[in-house]
C-alpha cells in the first residue's frame, strides 16, 4: 500500500517548468514522472498580443501572461528552465586542438579569445562537446555566448515576474534532447538524427547523433522567402499568400493543374536550395560517422505548419521524415481538440526540450 500511494503521489509532483518566450506565444510545459517514464502534467501557449521586446522590458506583461498560462492547466511550483532569446545568444561550431593535460574548457576559451573581436571580456560563454568517432581529429564544440549584462537583465526580468531560474539553455541543446528522447524509442543504438527547425528568415540544421549534439548552423532559408517568391511571380500580396500557404499548402490537388500544384511549382526553386543545404549536412554528418548518413529527419518552425509539407519533403530526400510532436513521444490527457490548439508546434517543441532537462535520465518502471 505504501509503494502504491508513494506512485500516486509521486506521480502529481511536476519537474520544472520549460518556458520558451517565442516571436509569438509564450510557451510553458511541465511534465510529471509517470509509470514508464515522464509525462505531460500540463501545457500551454498563450499569444504574446505586444512586440517581443515590450514583454522582455516589462515585467508586469510577463507575470500577466504567466499568469493567464498558469490558470489554463495544473501547473506546480514557479521554478523554470529557460533560454535567452534568440537575438541574444550567439551560437557557433568551434574546432579546437586536443592539447595533453589540457582540460577542455581551456582548450576552447583559448581559440575563441583568437576569433572573437574584442575577446571574452563582459561575456559569458558555455559549449557542449561534439560527440567525437575519430580521437585523431581535432575536437570540436557548440559554443553559445552572450553578453553579461544582456544575461543578467533576462535573469532580474524573470524573477521579476515571480519565476525562479533553475537552469538557462539553448534551443539547439532543448531540442536535441527532446529528439534522443524520441529517438530512444527506436530500437537500433546511436541514430543520427536531423531537425530542421525553420525561421522567418533564417532555419537551423541540427544534428544528433544518440544524445550528443554533433552540429547546429543556419541556412538561408524561411517563410519569408516562400512568400516573397509567391508574389514576385503571382503577385500575391503577404496575407494571401500567408493564408493560401497555412490553408491548403502542399497537399494533392486535383485535377492536375489546379492552384495547388502550381504552388508547388512555384516554389520549387526555394525548396531546391534547402535540399543543398540540407545534402552538404549530410555528406558531413558521414564524414564524421564513418559513412553513415542520417537516420531521421524531423522538421518543426513556421513551414512545418504548412499542410503537406511532409510529403513534400520526403519527394526530396531519401530518410524517413516526420513533425517534431512531443504529444506523439509523451503520454498526455489533453483532448484532440486542445493538441490542435497549441499549434505551431515548434514553441511547444522548445518547451519541451527544455522541461526535459530536469527529467531524471533513468526512472523507475511499473511493475
Amino acid at each position: 500500500m505504501k509503494a502504491f500511494l508513494k506512485r500516486i503521489v509521486g506521480g502529481r509532483k511536476g519537474y520544472d517548468i520549460g518556458l520558451y518566450i517565442g516571436r509569438e506565444h509564450l510557451n510553458v510545459v511541465q511534465l510529471r514522472p509517470g509509470p514508464a517514464g515522464p509525462a505531460v502534467r500540463a501545457v500551454s501557449s498563450i499569444t504574446l498580443g505586444a512586440d517581443l521586446q515590450q514583454v522582455r522590458a516589462d515585467p508586469r506583461l510577463l507575470r500577466r501572461l504567466l499568469k493567464q498560462a498558469f490558470r489554463r492547466q495544473p501547473f506546480s511550483g514557479r521554478r523554470v528552465v529557460t533560454c535567452l532569446p534568440n537575438d541574444l545568444v550567439k551560437i557557433l561550431l568551434l574546432t579546437y586542438p586536443a592539447l595533453p593535460g589540457v582540460p577542455d574548457a581551456d582548450s576552447v576559451v583559448r581559440e575563441l579569445r583568437g576569433r572573437v573581436p574584442g575577446g571574452l571580456e563582459g561575456m559569458v560563454v558555455d559549449y557542449l562537446p561534439v560527440r567525437q568517432d575519430n580521437p585523431s581529429r581535432p575536437k570540436e564544440a557548440i559554443v553559445a555566448m552572450a553578453d553579461r549584462d544582456h544575461v543578467v537583465a533576462y535573469l532580474e526580468m524573470l524573477n521579476s515576474a515571480g519565476l525562479t531560474v533553475a537552469a538557462l539553455d539553448i534551443v539547439p541543446a532543448a531540442l536535441a534532447r527532446l529528439m534522443s528522447r524520441m529517438g530512444s524509442q527506436d530500437p537500433a543504438a546511436a541514430q543520427n538524427l536531423m531537425l530542421v527547425n525553420f525561421g522567418s528568415r533564417t532555419s537551423y540544421l541540427t544534428v544528433v547523433r544518440g544524445r550528443g549534439l554533433m552540429l547546429d548552423r543556419p541556412i538561408e532559408f524561411g517563410d519569408e522567402r516562400l512568400l516573397a517568391r509567391l508574389k514576385t511571380t503571382l503577385g500575391m500580396p503577404d496575407p494571401a499568400a500567408r493564408q493560401l500557404l497555412l490553408g491548403t499548402g502542399f497537399l494533392p490537388a486535383e485535377p492536375r493543374g489546379s492552384q495547388n500544384h502550381d504552388l508547388k511549382e512555384v516554389l520549387r526553386p526555394e525548396f531546391a536550395a534547402l535540399t543543398a543545404e540540407v545534402n552538404k549536412t549530410l555528406v558531413y554528418t558521414a564524414s564524421r560517422t564513418h559513412g553513415r548518413t542520417i537516420d531521421r529527419m524531423y522538421v518543426t518552425g513556421s513551414v512545418a505548419r504548412y499542410p503537406g509539407i511532409e510529403r513534400l519533403l520526403k519527394e526530396q530526400f531519401s530518410v524517413p521524415i516526420q513533425i517534431l510532436d512531443p504529444f506523439s513521444l509523451l503520454p498526455h490527457r489533453l483532448a484532440d481538440t486542445r493538441v490542435a490548439e497549441l499549434r505551431p508546434l515548434s514553441g511547444i517543441a522548445a518547451a519541451t526540450g527544455l522541461a526535459l532537462r530536469g527529467v531524471p535520465k533513468t526512472w523507475p518502471t511499473s511493475t
